[in-house]
This record gives C-alpha cells, structure tokens and sequence, in this order.
C-alpha cells in the first residue's frame, strides 16, 4: 500500500482546483460583467491594409449610424458612441450576459502618412467600414469623418 504525503496531496488538489476552473472557463459561456463599470468597452475590430488604403472593419451592431462618431486627430482614429438597451420586457433573471451596453471607444493609432480628408466611413449589416487613403506627406489636423448608410 502506497502513502501519497501531505505536501504532494495538496498539490495535486491544488492542480485539480486550477483543471476544474479551466473546465469551468471553457464549457461554461456565462460571462461576469460589471455592469457598474464606467470603463468604456471596445468592440471587436480588424485593421488590415491594402494597395491604396487602410481599413476598419468593426462590428457594432445594434446602433444607429448617428449613434457613432468618427474622429481621426494626430494619426488616431477613435470611433465612439453609445448602445442602449431598449429591450421592452421586465429583467427578472439573466441566464447568460454577453451583450454590452453603455459607451464605447476605441482608438486606433494610424502608423503611415494619409490623406485624412479623404476618409470615408460606411456602416451596412452592423459593421462599421473606414476606408483611410494613404499618402505622402502627413496630416496634422483633426477631422470628423461622417458615416454614410
């Protein structure tokens, strides 16, 4: 018969303890959102570049193109706005939170020279698209780009 001791035992529980909240992490999709927080959240965004251009691409669903503003100032593009929930029903009980709410921002530092007053901005199916042409020489001005739809 073998002994296991103490000091080995309480590390495998411990080891235990951190796959059983792995598994947890994994499986189970419940989020906890602090739904005091004042911290702005950030959507989900690709920035990729082409021949001629920059874009992003971010996903925003749920708002209106005048619930959205687009500012590109010193070689940064911040998108920002506000999604409120208008949900009609009574919350008695959340099962699952994965929806944010509430303001957010998000910045995005633009690493090559562009030409800013040709930026453009569409938003279609909840996404966001923001075509920067590149340039030349740098611009040193700060523009609100307006959103097509």
């Amino acid at each position: 018969m073998a002994f296991i001791s103490d000091k080995l035992s309480q590390k495998l529980m411990a080891k235990h303890s951190s796959i059983e909240k792995l598994f947890e992490e994994f499986f189970f999709v419940t989020k906890n959102y602090d739904f005091t927080s004042t911290t702005p959240w950030q959507p989900p965004t690709d920035v990729y570049e082409t021949g001629k251009n920059i874009i992003i691409k971010m996903a925003v669903s749920g708002l209106r193109p005048e619930d959205i503003s687009v500012v590109f100032s010193d070689h940064i593009l911040t998108v920002s706005g506000k999604r409120s929930d208008d949900s009609a029903h009574q919350k008695v009980c959340f099962y699952q939170v994965e929806i944010r709410y509430g303001y957010f921002e998000r910045k995005i530092k633009i690493p090559k020279h562009v030409d800013a007053n040709n930026i453009h901005a569409t938003y279609e199916n909840g996404f966001i698209v923001i075509t920067i042409p590149k340039a030349e020489k740098a611009f040193d001005s700060t523009i609100s780009i307006k959103i097509t739809y």
